[in-house]
């Protein structure tokens, strides 16, 4: 019977030991892109990062890093890690392509440890899961994690950067891309990420090319990757005259930042013929800076103070959103009006609102000045139509029965009393961990709700309790909007 007892003790901490070794997963590539050897590879990071600058700027919000071998991109990649000196991200979304294993979809892994030479980084699973929640395209497939170097050569420059801090990683390997991809995943990251968080886009140029060649190619991706303009590179990647080997991680961190009215830096461009010697087929890397400016101009600072847009600016951002709305719904080309006046061309949060006899059909917009406002009613428009996942999209038969409505938007103000709330004149945002929700001015007034039920009505668009106002941990945001509709 003791034997038995033991065998069985035995059985139970081997099973306990497998289980916990389970959930770490192990350096795949440790020896072969780094070095396997704790003491070599500190040196040689620590190396690359006093060789590195640190430049200031803003507030930090993602760094695109290279990823291959440290002999070919390890200086590149500290160029960027370099920045994270001084900060305190307790959060680190990483995001990779999947260059082992095809899959559909956006893997997300959610337990346990990576482990390097260097030591464990535990996984942020409360932050992975609610990623994974958040569209159906977010899965977990744990086999695209195993072998993947993209998201494990970057973890040494983290451990060193923040050697005596705790710290958190969610990694991220992109399968098969959809066409909605780049969007679902801009979503997801604007409403986890806050000012604990850093998102790290880790992404390789063109693959093998000449040198002379490789440089334009990159050239032409990088300064659509620095003017953040997803139309640009999008463009630029269907054509062939730019190369990114996860180009939908790089839109969707564009898409994210544009949401910020933020700023990217090219820090450094170089390829392995820079690095390595042989120039004959080289690997393009860069490193680059996506950063909030500490003063952002905003249009909206000016609006509500008077009536801000004249009739003829209005006139023309409503043509705008109908020739929009038709384009994305017909998929024929509309020949939108020119735009000269200055007052439109100014970076302002708007949304697009269309009704069918009286009954919403679709609302979308920017909260934050991310574009110039005709850009913006471009953009929102098209989604309103044919993107609120709430209705099916707008049929071509639907067009001549639609309602538009423009809302033009002040900046967030956040409020620490509910008695500087006007209903009818502020819009909501209620914010309460990765919870959100906006309710526009206009919503209280066609309900005729007072206070309170504007309040539980923006915690329930949150999908918060009705009573989550009250929560000291909710955050309460006010804004202002001009509204105007098509008879305006």
């Amino acid at each position: 019977m003791k034997k038995i007892f033991t065998l069985l003790i035995a059985l139970l901490l081997c099973s306990c030991a497998r289980s916990y070794s389970e959930d770490i997963r192990k350096p795949a590539v440790a020896g072969m892109f780094y070095p396997a050897g704790k003491a070599e590879l500190t040196k040689q990071v620590d190396e690359f990062l006093a060789n590195a600058k640190k430049i200031d700027k803003g507030r930090l919000l993602a760094i695109i890093v290279p990823h291959a071998g440290y002999v070919y991109s390890g200086q590149i990649a500290a160029d960027s890690f370099k920045q994270l000196e001084g900060t305190d991200f307790k959060k680190i979304i990483i995001i990779s392509p999947s260059h082992y294993v095809s899959f559909d979809g956006i893997s997300v892994y959610n337990k346990g440890s990576f482990e390097t030479p260097l030591g464990l980084i535990k996984v942020d699973e409360e932050l992975a899961n609610k990623i994974i929640q958040k569209n159906k395209r977010f899965i977990f497939y744990p086999e695209t994690h195993l072998k993947e170097h993209a998201i494990e050569v970057e973890l040494p420059f983290l451990q060193r950067v923040y050697k005596d801090k705790d710290f958190r990683i969610v990694p991220i390997a992109m399968g098969g891309p959809s066409s909605d991809d780049a969007r679902i995943l801009s979503e997801a990251l604007y409403d986890v990420i806050d000012e604990d968080t850093l998102l790290v886009i880790s992404v390789d140029l063109s693959h093998y090319y000449p040198y002379d060649k490789a440089v334009e190619l990159d050239m032409g991706g990088l300064n659509a990757i620095e003017a953040l303009d997803a139309n640009d590179l999008v463009q630029k990647i269907n054509s062939g005259s730019t190369e990114i080997d996860a180009p939908v991680a790089v839109l969707g961190a564009i898409l994210f930042a544009n949401r910020y009215s933020a700023k990217a830096k090219l820090i450094k461009y170089a390829n392995s013929g820079d690095t390595a010697g042989d120039k004959s087929k080289v690997v393009g890397y860069s490193s680059i800076l996506i950063y909030k400016p500490e003063e952002t101009q905003n249009l909206g600072e000016l609006i509500m103070k008077d009536e801000y847009l004249n009739k003829e600016e209005k006139k023309k951002l409503m043509e705008i959103a109908k020739l929009s709305v038709a384009e994305a719904v017909t998929g024929k080309r509309q020949f939108l009006p020119n735009v000269t006046e200055e007052r439109l061309k100014e970076n302002c949060g708007a949304f697009v609102t269309l009704k069918e006899s009286g009954q919403l059909r679709g609302c979308i917009g920017y909260i934050q000045g991310v574009k110039p406002l005709y850009q913006t009613v471009i953009d929102v428009a098209r989604s309103a139509a044919i993107h609120d996942n709430r209705f099916n999209p707008v049929t071509q038969d639907e067009l001549g029965k639609l309602e538009y409505e423009i809302s033009v938007l002040t900046p967030l103000k956040k409020i620490k009393d509910i008695s500087e709330i006007e209903v009818g004149k502020h819009g909501l945002v209620m914010k309460q961990g990765f919870n959100s929700g906006l309710l526009l001015p206009q919503v209280a007034t066609e309900y005729g709700w007072d206070r309170d039920t504007f309040l539980k009505e923006t915690c329930r668009k949150a999908g918060l309790s009705q009573d989550a106002w009250k929560d000291k941990s909710t955050e309460i945001y006010i804004f202002s909007a001009e509204v105007f509709g098509e008879d305006k």
